[in-house]
């Protein structure tokens, strides 16, 4: 059975970095968790799931990708 998501060991590998227009804010979120919003919210390739800040509860716009 093939996994959708990332398995535990890449959790440490990607991360997204998404920063607040609203207030500034950023946050760095891991890879596996995008792909499990990605799932639920049923997006198309690409596609990136929204993000609330965690300071306001705007949506957070994605900046970039990277690894750990």
């Amino acid at each position: 059975m093939e996994i959708p998501f990332h398995t535990p060991e890449d959790t440490d590998k990607e991360w997204y970095k998404f920063e607040c227009p609203k207030c500034g804010e950023e946050d760095e979120v891991p890879g596996y968790v995008i792909d499990e919003f990605a799932m639920v919210k049923d997006l198309k390739e690409g596609e990136m799931p929204g993000v609330a800040c965690p300071e306001c509860g705007a949506e957070m716009k994605f900046k970039y990708t990277f690894e750990r």
